[in-house]
């Protein structure tokens, strides 16, 4: 079992931002005493509010995001895990239920004296489902399924089963629970082809998970890729130029436990904290993609749906 602990840092954010804020007041007010009378009084007041109200957001949303990842490394440290429960460190209010977090980014553009520019922002929508409540020293992690797709940037989503905090030092502290349990069910065939390019590809769940063999004959294709995803999020599991095997799982090699706080998790983070690239993985309908790489022209493909589920 995998126990990580997921917060924010805003410190070094903070710094440069109220750095920025600093030299741009002090740029200003140069230039406004050199203006001298002919800057209104009025304009050069909110001239200079302008910076000063950015400083005070990001000193009070730092603060907030500080202020949490205090409350989760705190729970992170005293808690206690064994392969079926959490035990606190004292007796807490809690609620366990399902979290659901997705990551995107916003854009706006600005116009200036020298042009228009833009900038984007990554937000995060949070929803905690509640399915009951209680109140003690232990609780038993929660054993449903869970869903996270996510690209590079940390758009996407993440929707699992977790326990919310609701009392004392580690108010809304959230820990969110990944099983490495699932059944992948599904079998079938892919045909391939193109002029005197041919490829079979066969599959079939087995346990937690998914086995396959290609056969192919090339002559002008690049070569045979298996991917698995859904939507426009994949990831590529096997290729080769001839005949192949493959096998690969869509669930986290063993059980991962995520400490950290409802107001500041984003799924960035748990990308950044847990995995280096794209991740799909979880419980549910996921397609198995063949791909035959034609040089100078359309690939071939072919996909099929395979499922997860927890038994």
């Amino acid at each position: 079992m995998k126990k990580v602990l997921v917060k924010e840092n805003p410190v070094g954010v903070m710094v440069i931002g109220v750095a920025f804020a600093l030299v741009f007041i002090f740029l200003s007010m140069s230039i406004i005493g050199s203006f001298g009378s002919f800057v209104p009084t009025g304009f050069a007041a909110a001239f200079l509010l302008i910076p000063l109200l950015f400083v005070v957001i990001l000193i009070l949303m730092g603060s907030i995001s500080i202020a949490g990842g205090k409350k989760a490394s705190s729970l992170f440290n005293a808690a206690t895990l064994s392969e079926t429960s959490i035990n606190f460190p004292e007796e807490l209010e809690y609620a366990v239920g399902r979290i659901f977090l997705e990551g995107y980014w916003t854009y706006s553009s600005t116009s200036t004296g020298t042009g228009t520019g833009s900038s984007r922002t990554y937000r995060t929508r949070r929803t905690f489902r509640p399915s009951w409540r209680g109140r003690g020293l232990e609780v038993e992690l929660p054993r449903e399924p869970f869903r996270i797709e996510l690209r590079a940037d940390g758009t996407g989503i993440v929707d699992a089963p977790a326990i919310r905090v609701l009392s004392g030092p580690y108010k809304d502290a959230v820990v969110i629970f990944l099983t490495d349990e699932g059944v992948v069910e599904g079998e079938g065939n892919l045909d391939l082809s193109r002029e005197n390019d041919m490829a079979q590809v066969t599959f079939r769940g087995q346990g937690r998970e998914l086995r396959g063999s290609v056969w192919a004959e090339l002559s002008k294709a690049r070569g045979v890729r298996i991917e698995y995803g859904s939507g426009d999020l994949w990831k590529t599991v096997a290729k080769g130029k001839g005949s192949f095997e493959f096998s690969f799982s869509p669930l986290p090699e063993e059980k991962i436990v995520i400490f950290s706080h409802y107001s500041t998790v984003t799924p960035r983070s748990i990308l950044q904290k847990l995995w280096s690239g794209p991740v799909i993985m979880g419980h549910g309908t996921f397609e198995l993609k063949a791909v035959l790489d034609v040089p100078l022209g359309k690939d071939v493909v072919e996909t099929a749906i395979f499922n997860v589920e927890l038994k």
